[in-house]
């Protein structure tokens, strides 16, 4: 075969397989960081969120950061704060691997007129995200297996007692002193979370009382979460 021709069939079968390709198997970013880098890559189930325009993303991260940075104990794992070019107001959170990630509309940016507010808004959504996570993180009591001792052996083949029955029990009575230990309080309430995180930010708890209505107004509001994820 000659070499042009061998280089034509090669072309097209690679035409074709690029044309086989289909679309669940490509994949597309959430979003775009202000700051040109590359957002995360999701499955394609997952649409592109709009990206807000910039001086408003650079404001939710600015204030989003300071935020975090002031509260490095309590909040963990790592918080991103990602603005998306929509006019309502909504707020919702993910969170991936090691990853928690808020995102906050334009629009509902835009309604807070002070650094403060914006913090206020973020705070509570973040309360949500690490409340979430300390009960997850929450030890789970297992129960002592009614059967324990019911179902296991107490002696040996020739019906000479030897210590298994001993050893049965003390394990019994182990498992059951571990299950009356008490398990650790419940997670504070997101708000309880959201006063603090704004307190050791420089930044008044009061602000939380005043952004009230947007939060509220923000709950009725998840047509972007549900067409990220590809429930919409």
């Amino acid at each position: 075969m000659k070499p042009r021709l061998m280089l034509l069939l090669v072309f097209g079968l690679m035409l074709a397989a690029a044309g086989c390709l289909s679309d669940d198997k490509k994949l597309t970013t959430v979003s775009a960081s202000p700051f040109g880098k590359v957002g995360r890559t999701q499955p394609a189930s997952f649409k592109q969120a709009p990206p807000a325009t910039q001086e408003i993303a650079l404001r939710v991260d600015r204030v989003g950061k300071q935020i975090t940075h002031a509260n490095p104990q309590s909040i963990t794992p790592k918080v991103v704060f990602m603005t998306i070019g929509q006019p309502h107001e909504e707020i919702f959170h993910q969170t991936q691997k090691d990853v928690g990630t808020i995102y906050i509309t334009e629009g509902l940016a835009k309604q807070c007129k002070t650094d403060g507010e914006l913090a206020a808004v973020l705070s509570q959504e973040l309360g949500k995200l690490m409340a979430e996570q300390m009960v997850q993180a929450r030890p789970v009591r297992s129960p002592v297996p009614a059967n324990l001792i019911l179902n296991s052996p107490l002696g040996n083949d020739i019906g000479g007692a030897d210590r298994t029955n001993d050893m049965i029990a003390a394990r019994f009575e182990k498992e059951w002193q571990q299950s009356r230990q008490a398990l650790p309080a419940p997670p504070p309430p997101p708000e309880t979370l959201a006063r603090t995180y704004l307190s050791r930010a420089g930044f008044d708890p009061k602000n939380l009382d005043t952004v009230q209505p947007l939060l509220r107004k923000a709950g009725k509001q998840s047509s972007v979460e549900l067409s990220m994820t590809g429930k919409n």
